[in-house]
């Protein structure tokens, strides 16, 4: 159970990531805002999930708070430290990554044995006793059978592979795990038993996971807060519940109405295309959302909106509270057009 009246575990404070762009040959280089001033505080203990669609800027966030990306500008805190002040090797100790792909972050060469050992390896001195010990008691945790030490990756299934890859970013205790869409590349009959592997390693070993997915049905039932994504900006910020049962902003309204039932006998809506989003190097002035938004008025069009508390939760939009209205009179959300 995470305290989120203590330190938070992280914390982001307008973290900037842009990388320059050129349309044309003899055009100027302009910029790409991946992530654009986002903040958050993820308290220890917390399973938090980032979500939006592709190009939102959650993968280059994990990359961020991996040291894998430098900020643009913007500070990050790791358990009350500056991101830039670790090593790579401390920060190892306190970050690890779980990759969408099991089929490819894992070295076909070893074993699953050294696979999962490796990073203990790099970074502690011990006896090949020892670190035989130590990687019997995570794949044991990871439910991973221990006579698979010798096998190869190629002779295991999608889901195993997962479990290893799982082990290995677990065998040096970090405290942070970012999680980057890991059930993506896995069958469904597969992707149940990993989260709900997720899930209970989080709660036993107290580790603060950030999960990142386009996948809402998954999100929902999986994690106790949600920040919403687009167009490198967090646009909502709640308990999961309350964002899908209430969601406040536009695009969180069309992200949850793309989520196809499970029922096979529900008569699916006519398909309204609204034309896909802006261009992310030239985004429209005022809020990013506004071509695609119904609600959108002439402050919309002129002035960003910054992220405010709405309720239970916190949402970046102008008009939050006209829609609010409009909902408790019985309206109905507009198509997007």
């Amino acid at each position: 159970m995470f305290d989120s009246t203590a330190e938070p575990a992280l914390r982001l404070c307008d973290v900037e990531v842009s990388f320059p762009v050129r349309r044309g040959f003899f055009s100027a280089a302009g910029k790409l805002h991946a992530v654009n001033k986002v903040s958050l505080d993820v308290a220890r203990g917390e399973f938090i999930s980032i979500v939006g669609e592709s190009g939102c800027g959650k993968s280059t966030l994990a990359k961020v708070l991996l040291g894998l990306q430098p900020v643009t500008s913007g500070t990050i805190q790791i358990n009350g430290k500056n991101l830039a002040d670790y090593s790579r090797k401390e920060l190892a100790y306190q970050v690890q990554p779980i990759f969408q792909d099991p089929y490819s972050s894992l070295n076909p060469r070893k074993s699953v044995a050294a696979n999962i050992a490796l990073p203990l390896i790099l970074s502690e001195k011990l006896t090949a006793r020892e670190i035989r010990k130590r990687v019997h008691e995570i794949m044991e945790m990871v439910s991973l059978p221990i006579r698979f030490e010798h096998s190869y990756p190629s002779q295991m299934s999608g889901g195993q592979r997962q479990r290893v890859a799982i082990a290995r970013a677990l065998i040096t205790r970090p405290r942070i795990l970012v999680c980057d869409e890991p059930t993506s590349a896995l069958d469904v009959s597969v992707q149940a038993q990993i989260l709900n592997l997720l899930r209970d390693l989080s709660r036993r070993l107290n580790l603060t996971s950030i999960f990142i997915s386009h996948d809402l049905s998954v999100v929902r039932h999986l994690t106790r807060r949600v920040a919403v994504m687009y167009l490198g900006r967090v646009v909502e910020l709640g308990d999961s519940e309350e964002i899908f049962n209430n969601p406040r902003h536009p695009y969180t309204q069309l992200l949850i109405r793309s989520i196809l039932p499970p029922d096979p006998t529900y008569r699916l809506p006519p398909v309204t295309w609204d034309g896909g989003g802006p261009d992310p190097t030239n985004p429209p002035p005022g809020c990013h959302f506004n071509p695609r938004c119904p609600y959108a008025t002439d402050l919309c069009r002129t002035a960003l909106p910054a992220l405010i508390k709405a309720g239970d939760a916190h949402v970046a939009c102008h008009a939050w509270h006209d829609i609010d209205a409009w909902r408790a009179a019985g309206g109905k959300t507009p198509q997007l057009s």
